[in-house]
């Protein structure tokens, strides 16, 4: 059996170089202290050694602390040997709390049994790791809440974080995500290296538009707002930003272009829209070579004011939406067909020459005549409906060139006795 090591002897000669070092050092004998050395005397800010000499150690101790640190020296005052370093809690003279990392041992202390214990000042380590921990804490919390989806990826495109709410809009919990490729969730990868190009190029986009592929299928709109993540070298290194589902959004945007372009009654398009669409033409017969054939029908409905003066106007939009109907079975698939106002429209006739719309309006004319249109369950009337057909010159340049002479060939067949097709 091994004898016990000596414990050594704290002697005045030794003090002097102790005093010296940087390190705070204390010796305390049955639980006060004994000797403080310089650093000592700074870390627990008093103004002398003698401010502290003679003090117990539970002056200082953290009542959480203080059974912890007196365990530690009654063990080594038994000669029990070193106490690894440990965290404890103290107060300084001022009253501030101080976090410190103790190692303490036994000495002999003029024939005393003592021991000698060194700090290391760890309070503003722990108070940033306090810090860190709430910064954690928040972010997590954050994460946790948050509707729209936080997401984080590295430079293959590989998902390294994304928050919880992703279950919520895709359908997939985010350890399911986790580790796939960012692009495996989007209809078309090219959407996402479009996306990539963006944030590579400009470092950043906002409310880049997108769509993702849900768990159960079905494709939504998202809007990605993102920015690019740099290595310590500067060089790219992923991505992170919010995406947020917007199909709601979208949808709305949809329907409300919808309404201002189409005619509510009837479904065509509005006035707005059918001239767009002729415009749009005119322009690009203009710019090839070689200028394919347009023309265009301007139909009005005959004494169409006598059966809103007479049945009233829900007879006469009952009256107009089967007119569409009976046009719509007499033109072509390829025809733009929009209602200009009333009980005035626009047939655009592309690639049909002046004697092949002619013709078709002629057809829309007999489909026309040849109908009984209901106005209540037992009642129906007879109509008709005049046509003035226009064809595309070359040096037409805009839509009122053409319905200009579209509306004086109407405006002849009305003259004309109605009915009929002009010129």
């Amino acid at each position: 059996m091994s004898s016990p090591k000596p414990i050594p002897s704290m002697l005045p000669a030794q003090a002097a170089w102790i005093d010296a070092l940087a390190a705070p050092v204390l010796v305390v004998v049955g639980e006060r202290l004994r000797y403080v050395n310089a650093a000592a005397v700074g870390l627990l800010n008093a103004g002398s050694a003698g401010e502290l000499l003679g003090r117990s150690v539970q002056d200082f101790a953290h009542p959480l602390d203080a059974h912890r640190v007196l365990a530690r020296l009654r063990r080594a005052e038994a000669g029990e040997g070193v106490n690894p370093p440990t965290s404890v809690r103290v107060f300084d003279c001022k009253g501030h709390e101080l976090t410190l990392v103790m190692t303490s041992a036994p000495v002999d202390c003029d024939g005393e049994h003592g021991v000698l214990a060194t700090c290391l000042d760890m309070t503003e380590r722990a108070a940033m790791e306090q810090r860190l921990r709430r910064t954690d804490e928040d972010f997590r919390r954050i994460m946790d809440t948050m509707q729209d989806v936080f997401y984080r990826t590295d430079a293959q495109g590989i998902t390294r974080y994304v928050c919880p709410a992703v279950k919520n809009v895709l359908g997939y919990s985010a350890e399911e995500i986790i580790g796939l490729p960012a692009a495996a969730f989007y209809p078309d990868p090219a959407e996402r290296d479009a996306l990539v190009a963006a944030i590579r190029e400009h470092g950043f986009v906002r409310d880049f538009p997108g769509r993702m592929r849900r768990k159960d299928g079905v494709i939504i709109d998202i809007s990605i707002s993102t920015q690019a993540l740099r290595d310590e070298r500067g060089q790219y290194a992923g991505v992170e930003g919010i995406w947020r589902d917007i199909s709601e959004r979208k949808a709305m945007e949809r329907e409300l272009e919808r309404l201002a372009t189409r005619d509510h009654l009837t479904g065509l398009y509005g006035r707005r829209r059918i001239l767009e669409l002729l415009d749009e033409e005119l322009e690009r017969r203009r710019d090839r070579r070689t200028q394919s054939s347009l023309a265009v029908l301007l139909l009005d409905l005959d004494h169409f004011k006598q059966i809103n003066d007479t049945h009233g106007h829900a007879a006469g939009d009952l009256v107009l939406r089967q007119f569409v109907a009976t046009v719509h079975g007499s033109r072509r698939g390829e025809d733009q067909f929009g209602r200009l106002g009333g009980e005035e429209f626009l047939l655009m006739l592309q690639g049909a020459d002046a004697g092949g719309a002619r013709h078709l309006a002629e057809r829309i004319r007999q489909a026309v005549e040849a109908t009984a249109f209901h106005i209540h369950a037992e009642s129906s009337l007879r109509l008709t409906v005049s046509i003035g057909c226009a064809h595309a010159l070359p040096e037409d340049r805009r839509s009122a060139d053409l319905l200009e002479r579209a509306d004086r060939a109407l405006y002849e067949a009305k003259r004309g006795g109605r009915n009929r097709v002009s010129p």
